[in-house]
C-alpha cells in the first residue's frame, strides 16, 4: 500500500466531524473504508496504488444504482436521505480524499459536520463533495466478487469466495484494457497478455518493454525500407510484433503499479516516431522498386497528425464540459437530474463505432496486411481512404455535439499553449479544439506545395516535416499535462511563420534542406525532448 496513504475505517459510529479532524490533522490522503465492504485486494488498490490527483471513490457497474457516473467522474451520489434521478453505478463505501483539493474538502466537511441527515457518513461526504461540485473520479471494479452488506454471513461468503481466488491472474486482467480498440481488445491483447506474464517473470520495468517495441520498431522499418517481399513480409510481422509488446507496457505498469510521467511520455512518442519511420521506409521500399510515393506518404503523416491533434483536444474539452457539475444546496433531496434518452448500442454497433475510429491497432493491421499484398502504393492507396471515411463520420458527430455546447471557451490554456502562432483569450470560440490541427494543416500544405511545385528533395522534405510535427506533438503532450513549452524553445522554434519563411529562403537560394533537417531534428528530438525530461525528473515525475 502506498505510504503516502492514511486509512480510516468508517462505522455506524464514525461521525463527519470525526472525519474532518483526522483528514485536518493529515498530510497525506485519507482513505475512508466502509467496514461494511469487502473487496478483493487488487480492486482496493486502484485507490490505494494507482496515482491519483484528486478525490476518488470505488464504484461497481449496477443498473439503476445509487451512483451516476460519466468520464471516470461522479456526477451525483445519494444517501438515505438524498437520492438520484438515475445512476448506472453503486458507491461500494471506499473513497480516497486527496490533499490536492484540501481547503475545499476541509470546507465542504466543516459544512456538513453538524448535519442530522440520515445515512452513513461516507455516503454523506460522498454527496456533500459532489453537490459541492468537488471533482470526484470513479474507480471501477470488475471480475471479481465484491459486497457492500450489513448482512455478516454474506459478507463472509464474499470473503470466502475472494480467498479463492488467484489474486495475481485478477491483477494481470485488471491490467488488460478492455475498452481498447477492436483488434487490440480481440487480438493483440490475447497475445500481450502472455507477453506481460513473461515480463512479470523477467522483473522487467515498464519503460524496458516500451524502449523493447521501439526497437522492434525500427527493426520493422528497416526490414520495410528494403523494398523486397520477404523484407516486406518481416517487416510486417515485425510492425505487429512491436504493437503487441507495446501493449505490454501499460499492462505492466497497472499490474506493478510502476506509473510516472516519464513512462507515458516515452510510450506516446515512440508510438508516433515508429509509425511516421515506417510511413519513411514504405517510401524508400517503393523507391527502390520505381515508384514514387513520397508525396502519400508526407500527406498520409501530415493527415495522422491532425487527426490525432483533433482526437486530443476534442476529447480532453468534452471531459472538462461534462464533468462540470452543478452546485446544489447538501439540504436537497433530489439531484432534479433530466436524464437524456439516448438508444442503447447493440455489441455490433459498439465495435463498429469502435473500428470506424481507425485506431493504431486498425491502422498498423491495414498497413501490414496492404503492404504484403500490393506494396507502399496500395498502402498509400488504402490508408488515405480508410481515414478519411473515418474522419467523415467521427467529425461529424463532433460538429453537431460541438454546436449544442455553450458559446464559450473552456480549458483554454490547452488549445492556447499548442497554437505556436497565436492565443486569443478574447475569443467565444467553442470550436477551439480544431484550431492547432488547421494550423498544423495550414503549415504542413505549404511545405507539400511547395515539394511539388520546385522538386525539392523527398527524403528532406519528409524529415523536416516529420520533425516539425514531433515538435507539435510535443506541445500536445505539454498542454494536456497542464504545462507550456518553454519560452526559449518556441523561439528557437521560429513559430510558423518563421518556420515557413525560412524554408521558403532555402528554396529560394536554391539551397540543400539537410542544413533544416538537421536543426529541426535536433531541436525537436533532443534538447526539447532533454528538456522535458529534465525537468520533470526535477520535479519528482
Amino acid at each position: 500500500m502506498n505510504s503516502n496513504l492514511v486509512t480510516l475505517k468508517v462505522d455506524e459510529a464514525t461521525k463527519i466531524s470525526d472525519v474532518l479532524q483526522k483528514f485536518r490533522d493529515s498530510s497525506t490522503d485519507l482513505l475512508l473504508v466502509d467496514t461494511k465492504t469487502v473487496v478483493t485486494e487488487p480492486h482496493l488498490e486502484l485507490l490505494t496504488d494507482y496515482p491519483r490527483s484528486i478525490t476518488t471513490a470505488l464504484v461497481a457497474p449496477q443498473f439503476e444504482g445509487d451512483t451516476r457516473v460519466a468520464f471516470d467522474l461522479v456526477q451525483s451520489a445519494s444517501s438515505e436521505y438524498h437520492s438520484i434521478v438515475k445512476g448506472g453505478h453503486n458507491f461500494l463505501g471506499i473513497i480516497r480524499l486527496s490533499q490536492n483539493q484540501r481547503d475545499r474538502i476541509l470546507h465542504v466537511l466543516s459544512e456538513i459536520s453538524g448535519t442530522n441527515k440520515p445515512g452513513h457518513t461516507i455516503d454523506l461526504i460522498l454527496v456533500g463533495l459532489v453537490r459541492a461540485t468537488v471533482p470526484v473520479g470513479a474507480a471501477q471494479v470488475a471480475g471479481a466478487p465484491y459486497i457492500r452488506s450489513s448482512d455478516s454471513s454474506m459478507r463472509n461468503k464474499t470473503s470466502q469466495d475472494i480467498a479463492s481466488l488467484n489474486q495475481a491472474r485478477l491483477r494481470l486482467k485488471l491490467a488488460n484494457r478492455a475498452n481498447d480498440g477492436f483488434f487490440s481488445v480481440f487480438f493483440l491483447r490475447k497475445f500481450s497478455k502472455l507477453f506481460t506474464w513473461a515480463a512479470i517473470k523477467l522483473r522487467l520495468t515498464p519503460n524496458q518493454v516500451t524502449i523493447t517495441s521501439f526497437l522492434i520498431g525500427l527493426l520493422s522499418a528497416y526490414e520495410f525500407s528494403k523494398g523486397e517481399f520477404w523484407a516486406t513480409f518481416a517487416g510486417a510481422v515485425l510492425l505487429q510484433l512491436s504493437i503487441i509488446v507495446d501493449c505490454v507496457d501499460g499492462e505492466l505498469a497497472r499490474y506493478t503499479r510502476k506509473f510516472s510521467s516519464f513512462g507515458a511520455w516515452l510510450d506516446a512518442i515512440t508510438d508516433r516516431i515508429k509509425e511516421y519511420l515506417v510511413y519513411f521506409a514504405l517510401a524508400i521500399g517503393a523507391e527502390k522498386n520505381g515508384k514514387d510515393v513520397w508525396v502519400l506518404a508526407i500527406g498520409m503523416m501530415l493527415f495522422q497528425t491532425i487527426r490525432h491533434l483533433s482526437d486530443y483536444n476534442y476529447t480532453r474539452i468534452k471531459r472538462t464540459r461534462s464533468s462540470e457539475l452543478k452546485a446544489l444546496p447538501f439540504e436537497q433531496v433530489s439531484d432534479e437530474y433530466v436524464p437524456v434518452t439516448r438508444e442503447k448500442k447493440s455489441r455490433l454497433r459498439y465495435w463498429a463505432g469502435k473500428i470506424i475510429q481507425f485506431p493504431i491497432g486498425e491502422r498498423w493491421l491495414v498497413i501490414s496486411v496492404t503492404s504484403v499484398v500490393g506494396g507502399a502504393l496500395l498502402t498509400f492507396i488504402a490508408m488515405p481512404i480508410f481515414s478519411l471515411i473515418s474522419i467523415a463520420v467521427v467529425f461529424k458527430g463532433r460538429f453537431v455535439g460541438t454546436l449544442k455546447w455553450p458559446k464559450n471557451r473552456v480549458n483554454q490554456a490547452l488549445i492556447d499553449n499548442q497554437l505556436d502562432f497565436f492565443t486569443h483569450s478574447k475569443s467565444t470560440n467553442r470550436f477551439d479544439w480544431l484550431e492547432p490541427s488547421l494550423l498544423r494543416l495550414i503549415e504542413g500544405a505549404l511545405i507539400i506545395l511547395a515539394f511539388n511545385l520546385f522538386e525539392l528533395d523527398s527524403r528532406s522534405i519528409f524529415l523536416v516535416l516529420f520533425a516539425i510535427l514531433f515538435g507539435h506533438y510535443d506541445s500536445l503532450y505539454r498542454a494536456l499535462a497542464g504545462e507550456q513549452k518553454p519560452k526559449w524553445l518556441s523561439h528557437l522554434g521560429l513559430y510558423i511563420p518563421g518556420r515557413l519563411l525560412l524554408i521558403a529562403l532555402f528554396i529560394a537560394l536554391d539551397l540543400s534542406l539537410q542544413p533544416l533537417v538537421y536543426y529541426f531534428g535536433l531541436l525537436y528530438f533532443v534538447v526539447s525532448s532533454l528538456q522535458w525530461i529534465a525537468a520533470n525528473f526535477k520535479k519528482g515525475k
